[in-house]
């Protein structure tokens, strides 16, 4: 039987850092380890434009995945000098401050010039290094990871001008992400960014995202009634990132945050019930971690509470760092949306890492998503919504556990399911 083989095109890999890298960089690894010849397509480092960096991920690649790089040209050198590098929109649009008239300007650029992003440039460097790829070693299947969802552009083209077997993974909505109201596209620009969402899942042999909500989005846009092209692949978590991992009992109660945090997340009735509860209990301290970025108004409102002097932000860190603020953590923080307009995101990979810590998970979000599911089918942690008292009593609970030195690991072992590995075989049975 003729070893399966496959073209993985994808923009963010190390040394680049942040949530986008992690999907490919681990996925690859254990489809290589399975018996897959894996290929992976970037862009040149130097050239491309990553939000964050972290090298210490160079080291986890496979010494047997074959690499191949290209050049590109990015607009966002002429970006920095115009609007200055504040004003470039970071991850999840996170930094973004609708009354600031650059970065108004900055967005209304981004979304109107360079449809359907700026990274649409790769495409005839990506395209052209794919084609001799594709060739040389006689691949059958590529796989296309967004977002940038320009990158599906890429995987249309080869698809048209080569039939290869197409894998459109989408990590994340197009033109339904929570944000995309704010990027003041104009009529025909939005016209042209449906368009070619539409065409991305039309053409493509399979289309694989990371929650049933993004499923069911995909799919109402094609009309499909077939379950078939549509796979669901959550992020899950590496098990190979807790090998080492232990949990450091401490003197202090930590509840951490990992992750971008933007306006739309819904922390507000949390540090409602943490005020509430140092109010009731002034002796007994909670300490919150943020451990990421962060949006610049969140100061602001744990100031107003009082809570400034128990917070402790660390900033972007590496991948393995993040990890090891999990084991120093009593409880973990996890936020997802609530306005009844926000569609549940798509399940990052920190819930599934949340699990594998079996630190209790706090959950601000809907009750009846996939995360809440996940979280009861794991007993991984506890669901609240803009319940400001539930969530201090379970707040109560905690601390109380943790005072008299009763609190222990969630043991449930039911999260393995979740683990890289496991859900690479999802993919193996795509690929051809």
């Amino acid at each position: 039987m003729e070893k399966k083989k496959v073209l993985i095109i994808t923009y963010y890999w190390p040394p680049s850092g942040g949530a986008g890298v992690q999907r490919w960089l681990k996925m690859s690894n254990y489809l290589q380890e399975s018996g897959v010849e894996v290929h992976i397509l970037v862009p040149k480092p130097e050239k491309a434009s990553y939000f964050v960096s972290d090298k210490s991920l160079i080291k986890e690649i496979h010494p047997d995945i074959h690499i191949h790089k290209t050049n590109t040209i990015e607009p966002f050198g002429i970006y920095k000098k115009l609007f200055g590098k504040k004003n470039i929109p970071a991850a999840g649009f996170s930094n973004v401050n609708p009354s600031d008239f650059k970065q108004k300007i900055s967005i209304f650029i981004r979304s109107n010039l360079f449809i359907p992003d700026p990274r649409k440039f790769w495409k005839r460097f990506a395209v052209k290094k794919a084609t001799e790829v594709i060739k040389k070693h006689n691949i059958q299947t590529i796989i296309t990871s967004s977002p940038p969802h320009s990158l599906q552009l890429i995987g249309l083209k080869l698809k048209q001008s080569l039939g290869v077997h197409w894998i459109a993974d989408l990590r994340d909505l197009w033109t339904d992400i929570y944000y995309y109201p704010i990027l003041n596209h104009t009529k025909l620009s939005n016209f042209i960014d449906k368009r070619y969402e539409k065409k991305v899942i039309k053409n493509a042999d399979v289309i694989t995202t990371v929650s049933p909500n993004f499923v069911e989005t995909y799919k109402e846009k094609l009309k499909a009634k077939s379950d078939n092209k549509f796979v669901l692949v959550p992020n899950g978590y590496d098990p190979k990132d807790f090998q080492d991992f232990v949990y450091q009992a401490h003197n202090e109660f930590v509840i951490t945050y990992t992750g971008t945090i933007s306006k739309d997340y819904p922390i507000l009735p949390f540090l409602d019930a943490l005020t509430k509860f140092q109010e009731k209990f002034p002796q007994r301290k909670i300490k919150l971690r943020f451990v990421g970025v962060i949006y610049e108004e969140l100061k602001v409102e744990l100031a107003k509470r009082n809570l400034d002097g128990q917070t402790e932000f660390t900033g972007y860190v590496s991948h393995k760092a993040s990890i090891e603020y999990l084991g120093k953590s009593v409880a973990l923080l996890l936020l997802g949306p609530l306005n009844k307009n926000l569609k549940e995101g798509g399940i990052p990979a920190k819930v599934f890492e949340y699990l594998a810590s079996s630190r209790p998970i706090i959950y601000i979000g809907k009750a009846d998503g996939f995360v809440a599911d996940i979280l009861d089918e794991t007993s991984g942690g506890k669901t609240f919504s803009e319940d400001i008292d539930s969530i201090l009593e379970h707040l109560e609970f905690l601390y109380i556990g943790f005072e008299n030195k009763t609190e222990s690991p969630t043991n449930n072992t039911a999260y393995t399911q979740y683990s890289r590995k496991e859900l690479a075989k999802r993919f193996i049975q795509h690929i051809k």
